[in-house]
Formats: C-alpha cells, structure tokens, sequence
C-alpha cells in the first residue's frame, strides 16, 4: 500500500480527530515501517496551535507626563518636589509605592480641580484651615528629619522616571491616598482603586476619574520652596 501523501491535497481532518489518527500510525508503525511517512505527513498538516492573547491594556492608566517645556532651573525645582513627596510619603515603602505616589502627584497635576505645576501641588494648602494636601509640609518633617541618602537616591530616581514618562498602572487616574492605620471623610466619596503597601489609593467616581478627565496642562512656574533643596541636600 503506498501510504505517500500529497501536501497539495490536504484532507479535511476535524481537530478531535487528531488525537486518534496519531495513536493508530503508532501503534501500526512496528508493523508498518511506511507509516512513520504518514505520521510525518499528518503532523505537518496540523493546524498551529493559537498563540495566546496579549493582555489588555488598563483602561484607568493615567496617560505618560512627559515633563518637556520646563527650563534646566524649573526642571530641578520639580524633581526635588516630586522626590520630596516620594521620599517623605513613602521612602519606607516599596518601589511600587513610591511610584504610585509619584503618580498620584502627576495625576493632579493634571486635574483641573488642583495647581498645574509639580511644586504647586505638592506644597498646595487649601480650605479655610490651609490644609496641607501632603502631611510632610505640615508636620515639618523635611525641615527636621534629613534624609537617608540611599533612600533619597531612590526617590530621586523614581521622580525622574515620572516625569520621563513612566506610568504606574496600578493606581491609574488616582488622585488620592492615605495610610492604611487612618480613614479620612472624603474616602467614601471616591472609588477605592489599589492598595500598595502601607497605603490605600482612590479615584474620582464615574468620568470625573476616567483618563479623559485629566485635561489640564503644565503650566510651569515651579516655585522654591524655602528650605527645601537645603534639607534635601544635607544628608
């Protein structure tokens, strides 16, 4: 029996039928040795397996904050506000927290409900107590408690990434954040979005929160901040 196959005249084989065709040839390929042709054959016209699919992209990703108009003067001014908060809020936190930190800051940035600059935001004091947005300007700690220079190292890596583009998915349009040991008001208004180490990050609800609603643009003017390149510099 000539058990040659012709590639150009491919039978119509249904997927569970497969399965049984192989275990047929191998069993007759002791007895058979023109067999192992056909095996070969029927291998080469097996359909290739699907690859699998890519993962979906996260659709509350906050879009890349690429800081590019700032002066060398203002672009300094902005690292060392955005590697204050990072180091301050969550020096002692994992690298994944202190970037969503990071995030955090840049999302508002580019909310119009906060100031359009990375200082602005950071030192921003609002409401009819001028509350600090971040509890390190408040309770003074950049100004008494200098740095650990491996963590600040760190921090300062971190801030610069951010504002190069790198994006932490995890947090998304987050604007918010607080310590896991605290439950602040204003966390039942929001949407609970991830939490990362020691703490807990949220989003406006409904399309006030979506990627879409973080319009604002870098206005620039970063400010010194009295005392802080000083504290950050001493360690």
């Amino acid at each position: 029996m000539n058990y040659a196959l012709r590639l150009d005249r491919q039978p119509s084989i249904a997927p569970a039928s497969w399965l049984l065709l192989a275990t047929t040839l191998m069993c007759a390929q002791a007895l058979s040795p023109a067999a192992q042709a056909l095996t070969l054959a029927i291998a080469q016209l097996r359909p290739p397996a699907a690859s699998p699919p890519a993962p979906a992209a996260n659709p509350w990703a906050a879009p890349p904050f690429v800081l590019r108009s700032a002066s060398i003067a203002e672009r300094r001014l902005a690292v060392n506000c955005l590697a204050a908060a990072v180091y301050y809020e969550a020096g002692t936190e994992p690298l994944e927290g202190q970037r969503a930190v990071a995030q955090v800051v840049l999302n508002r940035v580019r909310d119009p409900k906060f100031p359009a600059s990375v200082c602005g935001v950071v030192f921003q004091r609002g409401g009819h107590r001028a509350v600090c947005q971040f509890s390190f300007v408040c309770d003074g700690s950049f100004r008494r408690r200098p740095p650990h220079a491996r963590q600040l190292a760190e921090a300062r890596g971190v801030a610069e990434q951010a504002l190069a583009g790198r994006v932490a998915p995890e947090v998304g349009t987050a604007t918010h954040y607080h310590a896991t040991y605290v439950h602040p008001s204003w966390e039942r208004r929001l949407v609970k979005v991830e939490r990362i180490g020691g703490h807990v990050f949220y989003r406006r609800p409904g399309e006030a929160g979506a990627r879409a609603a973080l319009t604002a643009r870098y206005a620039g003017g970063e400010r010194r901040v009295a005392g802080l390149e000083r504290a950050l510099f001493r360690s």
